[in-house]
């Protein structure tokens, strides 16, 4: 049988529609996968490794992690050690719209020169972190006035100290000053796909409006999302066809022109493609269980 993959690792609740979640939950096995959110993880015990885009690291008390959308990641605790992380999961648009621009060039990262993803921080700073983060665990479970606003401030807040410490940690000298991007930032682009993927975008469209040459843009797409643009874009419209074809009871034809696709054949192929089953069999899986256990038998 094919392993599934608990939704918290592809998807996020949204509690009053907020693009914003946060758990403390024991983590000993997470096959690798990848989603299109950021993650941002504190070990709060025990010990295991992480990979990343196929290079490993300890997890234990005092490392801290941030992944960005489409890293491939897995987890594995070690044997005997229950692994207990806080995760916090929130969606690319809310470091997009923060105030400082330098402070979300820093942490995209958008040069060739990736800094590790993850830092280890001494007792002291790991205990100022933990409180922040079951701060966050306690706001995000209320529902009181201006709670996007806390946790947003509180989120900030954890990402500039995540940064600060790890421009340390990679600069023995001063770190140097950041370079401002004046113009738009792979990551906006790709935000934008994401809200607006059920359109008829082109990639050269995209290069004219975000002033990237072509051959750059799609040169930055394949770098940061592991796939061509044509392929991201059925990617996030057959995501979309997966939920309408389980959720909903529109037609096969209205769920193919809904998600982006000018015609049923065109959706067809793409989906037997990506999903190697037709739509209508998916349907008829995802309402019928005992029918996709014997399908796989």
């Amino acid at each position: 049988m094919a392993s599934v993959i608990p939704s918290v690792l592809t998807d996020y609740p949204h509690k009053d529609r907020f693009p914003f979640y946060i758990i403390k939950k024991i983590n000993n096995h997470i096959p690798p996968h990848r989603h299109d959110f950021l993650e941002l993880c504190l070990v709060v015990d025990g010990r295991g490794t992480e990979t990343v885009n196929g290079v490993s690291h300890t997890l234990e008390p005092g490392i801290m992690t941030f992944l960005l959308p489409y890293q491939i990641h897995a987890i594995r605790a070690d044997q005997g050690s229950d692994l207990l992380l806080y995760v916090c999961n929130f969606d690319m648009g809310l470091l997009l719209n923060a105030p400082d621009r330098e402070f979300v060039y820093a942490l995209l990262h958008e040069d060739e020169a990736e800094p590790a993803p993850f830092i280890r921080i001494r007792p002291e700073q790991h205990r100022d972190m933990l409180a922040l983060f079951e701060r966050m665990e306690e706001e995000y479970d209320r529902s009181e006035r201006w709670k996007p606003i806390i946790l947003t401030s509180m989120l900030f807040e954890a990402l500039a100290r995540f940064d600060r410490i790890r421009s340390r940690q990679r600069h023995t000298s001063p770190a140097p000053a950041i370079h401002k991007p004046e113009g738009s930032t792979i990551w906006e682009i790709v935000h934008y796909i994401h809200q607006h993927y059920q359109e008829p975008l082109t990639l050269a469209g995209l290069a004219r409006q975000f002033h990237f040459s072509l051959p750059n843009l799609s040169k930055l797409l394949k770098r940061h999302l592991g796939t061509s643009f044509i392929g991201f874009i059925h990617e996030l419209r057959i995501r979309q066809a997966c939920s309408l074809l389980r959720s909903s009871e529109m037609s096969i034809t209205d769920i193919a022109l809904e998600v982006g696709f000018r015609s049923f054949a065109s959706f067809s192929r793409v989906f037997n493609q990506r999903k190697g089953v037709a739509p209508s069999t998916y349907r008829k899986m995802a309402a019928d269980p005992q029918e996709t256990e014997n399908g796989r038998s």
